[in-house]
């Protein structure tokens, strides 16, 4: 399973005292510091850092140059200031840089020049295990039946049940296909048969710059899940693609766990994705 944020508790979050909106300051290294790790992330991992764009050709342009940036900088936190945020609050949040980072997670803030010509500051994330552009891979198991095997996942982000089919993160110097491999193995206890690339999915493309190849696999059972200490996988049953649909479509299912009728949520983006390209290929 992709792992939960563990670094969240680093990031600016809103409190709100009084009928206010009050920022909170994210503890933060000096900017020095800051830029002079985002240049290092920047020259050992071009790949993962991306092309720099053009604004005039109605790109969003990341800025490299320390004066530009101490420019950008600037301008972003008078803008803040005009906005009604403290010198010390603009100052945090237009500084450039390596804002946070953890085993799992990198935090960056470019300094930025708009389509529109503005200069600006624009965050994203990177999993660390994407460097080389591929963080995870997401497979869609199918069993000789035709019916889909999926999770029945807690997710500690959205504090509740959610369907999704199996994904996880890439380990250091693992093929895609060795990584659906583990990761089905371990959430399942299914095997894979054989394995038809769908395409490449971006999560979030508004946050996160990983990318996540999406498989078909068929599969069969070849024994027992061993699911890690962190995840919360109670079951991996099989539906139909209709059933699936319709399970869309409501936007949840009703299945017992732990004694109880739960709703589970019906709303991944990797499955419908998955099933979209399963059936635009002919696969499904």
């Amino acid at each position: 399973m992709f792992k939960k944020l563990t670094f969240l508790q680093l990031c600016i979050a809103p409190l709100l005292i009084g009928g206010e909106i009050v920022p909170i300051v994210a503890p933060s290294p000096p900017t020095a510091q800051k830029l002079e790790t985002y240049f290092q992330f920047m020259k050992d991992h071009p790949k993962a850092f991306g092309p720099d764009g053009k604004w005039r050709d109605g790109e969003i342009e990341i800025v490299s140059s320390p004066e530009m940036i101490k420019k950008i900088q600037n301008q972003t936190r008078l803008r803040l200031i005009s906005n009604g945020y403290s010198e010390e609050h603009a100052r945090a949040f237009s500084s450039v840089g390596v804002v946070a980072e953890d085993n799992y997670l990198l935090w960056l803030r470019d300094a930025v020049i708009f389509p529109s010509g503005v200069y600006g500051t624009y965050d994203r994330l990177l999993w660390k295990s994407g460097m080389d552009g591929i963080s995870g891979v997401a497979i869609l198991p199918i069993l000789s039946s035709k019916k889909i095997v999926v999770n029945i996942n807690y997710r500690h982000a959205t504090r509740c049940w959610e369907m999704e089919i199996p994904r996880g993160c890439k380990k250091e110097g693992e093929s895609w296909e060795k990584a659906a491999t583990r990761e089905l193995l371990e959430e399942t206890g299914y095997q894979i048969t054989k394995c038809i690339p769908l395409g490449t999915m971006a999560p979030d493309s508004g946050i996160f710059s990983s990318l996540v190849p999406v498989l078909y696999g068929e599969v069969n059972v070849a024994g027992e899940s061993a699911n890690d200490y962190s995840e919360a996988i109670h079951e991996n049953p099989a539906f139909s693609k209709e059933e699936l649909k319709q399970a869309f479509g409501r936007g949840y299912i009703q299945l017992p766990i732990k004694g109880k009728l739960v709703q589970v949520q019906c709303r991944d983006p990797f499955l419908s994705y998955a099933l979209l390209q399963a059936e635009v290929k002919g696969l499904l």
